[in-house]
């Protein structure tokens, strides 16, 4: 079988002789895994770690090109970020909030908003083409709900839902058509050989959803159930991330549709594997799970090895799981040899 055999088998829920693979890290870790395996191109790091996926991301994905290098960034969206440096790397920290404190319709109206086509999809279908071993995965944009938080800032964008919810109606339907035009673009023109569509949208944080049930069925159902219709229009699958504690939301988030969970953030509130196993694994495929807080940067080899499997013995039961780290990104404070574990157990356990 081939890495999109395994994928695509999983998410149909039908069982292997090995669980499929997947992998992301912050960009010092594939530096470091580069230069262990001696590898220049990330296909030959992948094939080294038994990778099994391929992400494509659009053009201009957050930022425009010319933006890409400066130390401060104005996304396309209109928010702005800064480089801030940390022992092992650097990350983009939000600086500039565009809608904080506008308060009224009128200023989303006249924000700068995007026209969907400033996503640049047409080195998809050659990609997809290179890399049809692997299950490929198009990024189109984040979710409505995420951008929105970094466009109007979390504080004011939460006030919102409970005291101005129009405006917050206007706010997250003005970027979901947006998005939803993306979409249609990508997968209409350019979604040849794609197989998954992937949205990120955090909603949660370690110990419950950041807002209630509710009103995530309110402002956040309607744009996910349409996207995941149109996904599903074109025969692609839909994997939806969202860290931290999201069980609460999962009968929603089935119920419009969405197939894959991504990443599985174990440590969190009502996140268990074998309860999540048990009560929404006939409905989707698990993504990721191993736990980046303890196990893959203070655990030992051997831990980390028992660690993946367990989440084999119990996610992969009769299909529905992808191992992966349990943030999207492995970060820095991982060591080289639990990586190397997590990915040697991943490929040669049998359940």
């Amino acid at each position: 079988m081939t890495g999109k055999e395994y994928v695509l088998s999983a998410v149909r829920h039908q069982a292997t002789d090995r669980i499929p693979i997947t992998f992301d890290a912050e960009k010092e870790v594939y530096e470091m895994l580069h230069g262990h395996f001696r590898t220049e191109a990330k296909e030959a790091l992948f094939d080294r770690l038994h990778v099994d996926t391929w992400m494509l991301l659009p053009g201009s994905f957050m930022f425009a090109r010319e933006e890409e290098r400066k130390e401060e960034r104005l996304s396309i969206w209109g928010y702005g970020t800064k480089t801030v440096q940390y022992d092992g790397g650097a990350y983009q920290e939000v600086c500039h909030t565009p809608l904080t404190g506008k308060d009224e319709i009128a200023d989303i109206k006249a924000h700068r908003w995007p026209s969907s086509g400033v996503f640049d999809f047409t080195h998809f279908p050659q990609q997809a083409a290179e890399h049809a071993d692997r299950a490929i995965i198009g990024v189109f944009t984040w979710g409505a709900y995420f951008i929105a938080s970094y466009v109007r800032g979390l504080e004011d964008l939460l006030c919102d839902f409970a005291v101005n919810q129009d405006y917050a109606h206007c706010l997250i339907d003005t970027i979901a058509d947006i998005s939803a035009s993306a979409l249609q673009t990508m997968l209409e023109q350019y979604g040849d050989g794609v197989d998954i569509i992937y949205m990120a949208d955090d909603y949660c944080s370690q110990l419950a959803p950041l807002f209630s049930p509710a009103v995530f069925r309110e402002f956040v159902v309607p744009y996910l159930r349409r996207f995941v219709e149109i996904t599903h229009r074109h025969n692609k699958k839909f994997l939806l991330h969202c860290c931290g504690a999201v069980r609460p939301l999962l009968p929603m988030i089935i119920d419009a549709g969405v197939d894959m969970l991504e990443p599985l953030q174990i440590r969190a509130e009502g996140m268990d594997p074998a309860g999540l196993k048990r009560d929404f694994g006939r409905d989707l495929c698990f993504y990721g799970g191993v736990d980046l807080q303890q196990i893959l940067c203070r655990g030992t080899s051997a831990q980390v090895a028992d660690e993946v499997k367990r989440l084999i013995d119990i996610l992969g039961e009769d299909g529905g799981y992808i191992l992966g780290p349990g943030h999207t990104y492995i970060q820095v404070d991982a060591p080289l040899e639990n990586i190397l574990s997590m990915y040697e157990t991943a490929y040669s356990y049998r359940r």
